[in-house]
């Protein structure tokens, strides 16, 4: 990256901006914080545009809007607010039709009107003791009861102090609350069917949208560039294969242009450039949202290497790397010609894969145990435990030590580089102490020496410098804070083993409960509904794993190797628009 200076006269900084839009090139950099009354108006413009298009049903009868965007936005969001208030409304009917379902049907204002002519009617729940104490003067006419109480209408020719909590009577009769409720549900019904209409525009609003967005982003820049007396200026970041169109730009406009490397303080954008195969791996990037910084390593390969494997282990069953597969594939043909970019599903196709392969080896399909004993894996090796475990330590000393070979190389010529061929030692030597204290196999006599070269490697050239003394004192200080970490990093590594044999376990745990269900069409019946529910539900979990493991391997183990903070921001260019000033 090369950072860009862009100097023009004040007066000239709109049609600036339009020719850098054009151009697409350069990553534009605040100078101040954008604020003005017409960016505070696009922004609720905007929010409002995001609440219309959130409410509509997404349907497939997109329709050329032949109406102003703003009226229907109004139109949208009228219709939302009162459909919630008729929802609140239709809420409270119901809440207060609930508690005289039972009382039947009575007017309260013929109540009132009785009072008037000195006819008391008053409405209260009695429990037998209760009964026993009406005063003299008083009617009890029963109306129902539920359990021990009863529902009354107590009745009298003139007002008489009753000692029982009265019921407070309803402001319309039963029929009224529910003609009431009728009529608001209809009323709610229509909204929803006028917002079901408007639809129709959303595809056109999701446009309107995109070119509102570049509005905003056009005004924010203007706002947010440098001045100078009669002067403005504009700072971003540009990929320096992009610097001559740049270049040809600010001659044919006469503007000032100055570039210039990056500092160390600068926030400068990441770039990330890919072969197509490896690119297949971005959307899982961009799903947990992290960016490398612009002087951290890309790790894209080694993410798509070592995450298709731990998918494969984790999932561990070539049935369900099936239903992956032909899952993806009815998806890539139906929803793939509205997608231009299809990487989630090759890299979905090369997932599944894995599992399948993965299944294949140790002879896993829908589980183990109810295989006949001629299906047998191809690699036996990999039934047994603590092969298994073994394996994952040898894939996380692997793993570890390539981002420990990897800084060695960034660090090289330096001798500070032999530090990390310590750590690599490190690592193997957690392999081994791993493989001895959980394995119970026996420690290699040859892995010793790796006890002597690592850390004498990473304390004597962390921080190598004349002094003997504080060269020994600032290397024992990392070593003894990372040295726990490598070996608790490398036996991490054994979640792939555990959640792969918990995957098989309940595979195995459900087909065995499904087959002793017994014959019948309803055992039939039942025997599928389990085997359905089962391998549906272990799948979910194998994905929720991928997720939490297969990612974290990468992420947090891996990347922390490679020290990496993921501090990026993407490279954005401000780029033409169907925007205006």
């Amino acid at each position: 990256m090369k950072k860009i200076t862009v100097i023009v006269q004040s007066k000239d900084m709109d049609a600036t901006l339009k020719a850098l839009a054009d151009a697409g090139a350069l990553h534009i950099e605040h100078q101040k914080t954008p604020a003005s009354e017409n960016i505070a108006i696009l922004d609720e413009k905007f929010r409002s545009l995001s609440r219309a298009i959130e409410v509509l049903p997404d349907l497939d009868k997109a329709k050329e809007a032949h109406r102003r965007p703003e009226n229907l936005v109004r139109e949208i969001l009228d219709l939302v607010d009162k459909k919630e208030v008729l929802t609140e409304g239709i809420k409270n009917i119901k809440k207060n039709i609930e508690p005289w379902k039972d009382w039947g049907d009575f007017d309260p204002e013929v109540i009132y009107e009785l009072e008037e002519k000195n006819v008391w009617v008053r409405l209260c729940k009695l429990g037998k003791k209760d009964l026993r104490n009406v005063p003299d003067g008083v009617i009890v006419e029963e109306l129902f009861k539920k359990g021990n109480i009863f529902y009354c209408a107590l009745v009298s020719k003139k007002e008489i102090a009753l000692p029982f909590d009265l019921i407070r009577l309803p402001e319309q009769g039963l029929e009224d609350m529910k003609a009431n409720l009728a009529r608001e549900t209809k009323r709610l019904e229509e909204i929803s069917d006028a917002l079901t209409d408007l639809s129709k525009y959303r595809d056109a609003l999701f446009s309107y949208r995109k070119t509102l967005s570049s509005i905003i982003e056009f005004n924010k820049i203007a706002e947010g560039r440098g001045d100078f007396e009669k002067l403005s200026y504009l700072r971003g970041y540009c990929p320096s294969d992009k610097v001559k169109k740049l270049e040809k730009v600010a001659d044919s406009e006469k503007w000032g242009f100055i570039v210039e490397d990056p500092s160390e303080n600068d926030n400068v954008p990441t770039l990330i450039k890919n072969p197509r195969w490896i690119e297949i791996i971005r959307p899982v990037f961009q799903m947990i949202n992290t960016i490398p910084g612009y002087r951290e390593v890309d790790i894209s390969l080694w993410f798509l290497l070592f995450f298709s494997v731990f998918f494969g282990m984790l999932v561990g069953d070539a049935g369900y790397g099936l239903v992956f597969f032909i899952a993806n594939l009815i998806c890539h043909i139906k929803f793939g010609k509205k997608l231009k970019n299809h990487a989630i599903f090759f890299l979905t196709y090369v997932l599944s894969l894995c599992a399948v392969v993965w299944g294949v080896l140790t002879g896993t399909f829908f589980g183990q145990a109810w295989l006949p004993t001629i299906v047998e894996p191809v690699l036996p090796l990999l039934r047994q435990n603590a092969n298994v475990q073994a394996l994952c330590f040898f894939i996380g000393a692997v793993h570890l030590s390539i981002a420990h070979l990897w800084k060695f190389i960034r660090k090289m010529p330096s001798i500070k580089a032999f530090s990390e061929a310590g750590w690599i030692c490190m690592l193997w030597l957690a392999y081994f102490i791993a493989k001895t204290l959980i394995l119970g196999e026996v420690f290699p006599e040859a892995a010793k020496w790796l006890l002597i070269i690592g850390p004498a490697l990473v304390i004597l050239c962390t921080n190598p410098s004349r002094n003997l003394f504080k060269t020994v004192s600032s290397g024992m200080g990392g070593f003894l804070l990372n040295v726990v970490n490598s070996f608790t990093d490398v036996v991490s590594y054994i979640r792939l083993f555990a959640v792969g044999a918990a995957t098989v376990a309940v595979a195995d745990a459900f087909n065995q409960l499904a087959s002793g269900i017994g014959d019948g069409v309803l055992a039939a019946f039942l025997t599928a509904f389990v085997l359905l529910f089962g391998h549906t539900l272990n799948i979910l979990l194998g994905a929720m794993a991928i997720l939490v493991h297969g990612v974290r391997l990468n992420v947090l183990e891996f990347s922390s190797h490679l020290n990496m903070e993921w501090s990026g921001t993407e490279y954005k260019p401000f780029k033409s628009g169907s925007f205006k000033a």
